[in-house]
């Protein structure tokens, strides 16, 4: 059976998790983003995307780089209204994805 999570679903939950964490920068682990380009819905659910990247070679970015720019602040609202998102990898937040492969299976199944 396909596992299906709405992508806003995701995003919201990242974005309230990592909010909560930006004001404790130093209990976040390293993690790695994926920017998802092309985010296509139905109502809620997410039913395609263009493509996805792995943002600086899957390597961990500066906490206070990406959690105050890419997830909030003008940067991810601008992304976001033009249908792309900045998502976290684990082991951030016990998320079970930790790149684009993984991320796009999660959530499209496949």
């Amino acid at each position: 059976m396909k596992r299906f999570v709405p992508f806003l679903l995701v995003i919201a939950l990242g974005s309230m998790l990592a909010a909560t964490a930006a004001t404790a920068q130093e209990e976040i682990p390293p993690h790695p983003h994926m920017l998802v380009l092309g985010l296509e819905f139905d109502g809620e659910e997410a039913i395609g995307y263009r493509s996805c990247v792995d943002l600086a070679a899957n390597k961990t970015l500066r906490l206070n780089a990406h959690h105050e720019r890419m997830h909030f602040g003008r940067a991810g609202e601008a992304l976001f209204s033009a249908g792309h998102a900045v998502v976290p990898g684990a082991p951030a937040f016990d998320l079970p994805w930790s790149n684009c492969e993984e991320l796009i299976a999660f959530v499209f199944g496949g």
